[in-house]
């Protein structure tokens, strides 16, 4: 449909009639290769019925789509690549004075986090806010696992002058998604496990630019390829280094206007 003398209103409304109908169309043609009986379709609705009453409605369009989502944005071409949030996410932490994200005693391998964050053109972005959260050294999210410290794990930092950030932390570990539940069923159906590589995650917000919501991921690691919300990518992979306390990862993150 034209959208040439559409008002933003009826814009939004074309945009969502176009994709609903292709859906629509999609998926009565999957139902016309594999022969869908009305069994299974409504196996299909109480399948989709129990996700919910689980709690794992975002768990499984994360698992299963979120990251194309994400792939397909027109309006993310350039600069550091995009990734899903996740379901791990709390707002509002503190930020940092020191750039100490672990704690002194915190369990697990030093790991110091370091870099830039730079415009597409390569400028310095000074001040940008670096919100980051990561799983502990047992695969452990603060106020989602228990045992765990309230808000262990999670806050801000600013970029310097320089556009420099620098942040001390752990080397979070490998983890699995919940997967006794509909999510991990289906998971299980089509062959796939429920594994997670390691990873830190981060939002950087600038008043001039645009907010990046992505993943840092670290090379070697066995699960890279096969990561069970198919988020992880190699421009995203960086090698670990030793250094005293540890180790090491340095990257620039790379924002839009």
């Amino acid at each position: 449909m034209s959208q040439l003398f559409l008002g933003e209103d009826e814009m939004i409304e074309s945009r969502v009639g176009d994709i609903t109908t292709d859906l629509i169309q999609a998926i009565g043609k999957v139902c016309e290769k594999h022969n869908i009986t009305h069994d299974e379709y409504r196996k299909a609705i109480d399948f989709f019925s129990e996700a919910i009453d689980a709690g794992e409605r975002s768990l499984l369009f994360d698992a299963f789509l979120e990251a194309n989502i994400v792939a397909s944005d027109p309006t993310k071409t350039t600069g550091t690549t995009a990734q899903v949030l996740g379901p791990f996410y709390l707002p509002n932490m503190p930020l940092l004075d020191n750039g100490q994200l672990a704690r002194p005693n915190e369990a697990g391998e030093r790991l110091t986090v370091s870099g830039s964050v730079l415009s597409t053109e390569g400028g310095i972005i000074k001040n940008a806010e670096l919100d980051f959260w990561q799983a502990d050294a047992e695969g452990r999210y603060s106020s989602f696992n228990e045992g765990v410290p309230q808000y262990n794990l999670r806050g801000k930092i600013k970029s310097k002058n320089d556009g420099s950030f620098l942040l001390q932390t752990v080397k979070p570990a490998q983890y699995t998604i919940p997967d006794q539940g509909p999510t991990g069923i289906l998971l299980k159906a089509i062959g796939r496990h429920s594994w997670r590589p390691a990873h830190l995650h981060v939002i950087v917000r600038h008043e001039d630019y645009q907010t990046l919501t992505t993943q840092i991921y670290f090379r070697g690691d066995e699960y890279l390829s096969t990561d069970a919300v198919r988020a992880a990518n190699d421009d995203l992979a960086f090698p670990l280094s030793k250094n005293e306390e540890g180790s090491c990862v340095a990257f620039n993150l790379i924002l839009r206007e």
